[in-house]
């Protein structure tokens, strides 16, 4: 059963209202002294910011999130982290690999002896892959969102067509899809 349009919009205005800014909001949302709406349960610290609720402000002057703690290496850590065999602190689910290091959860032990994060997967071309990559009609890799150019390569998400009628590429994406392209380090 469908609900209609104007049930939808109903539920819609019902947990949200609107603002002076003339946008809604989440019910509970407050308009602050800075101009801006929070979420509930945000409060107004010291330092002139908004931070949520149970933050507190560290020894270090900074607000931190409930449940961090300080380390022995006096800096605040999430409550989640460990101390690992080297003495750094790691985050849950990270395990020691056969080479000696800390890696992310989810991370597995290729058939070329390293590790890739969850998701990734051998390719034709015998290389680990990132999640979401897939095999252009050139032949090679490329990321999620790359797409095929009116010049006939691929450009990452994002690029667009310049004022001089060559693709403009977002920084940091654009070193990455080229080492796919060209297979050298930029």
């Amino acid at each position: 059963m469908c609900a209609s349009l104007a049930t939808l919009t109903e539920q819609a205005v019902a947990t949200k209202f609107l603002g002076v800014d003339g946008r809604y909001h989440p019910t509970g949302s407050f308009l602050g002294v800075d101009g801006k709406y929070h979420p509930k349960g945000y409060f107004l610290g010291g330092d002139g910011k908004y931070h949520p609720a149970g933050s507190f402000l560290g020894a270090d002057g900074r607000y931190h999130r409930k449940g961090e703690f300080v380390g022995h290496d006096g800096r605040y850590h999430a409550r989640d982290q460990f101390v690992g065999s080297d003495g750094k602190y790691h985050a849950a689910g990270s395990f020691l690999g056969s080479d000696g290091r800390y890696h992310p959860k989810g991370s597995f032990l290729g058939n070329d002896g390293k590790y890739h994060p969850q998701g990734s997967f051998l390719g034709r071309d015998g290389r680990y892959h990132l999640k979401g990559s897939f095999l252009g009609r050139d032949g090679r890799y490329h990321l999620e969102g790359s797409f095929l150019g009116n010049d006939g390569r691929y450009h990452p998400r994002g690029s667009f067509v310049g004022i001089h009628g060559r693709y403009e590429e977002p920084e940091g994406l654009c070193q990455i899809e080229r080492h796919n392209q060209e297979g050298v380090d930029c």
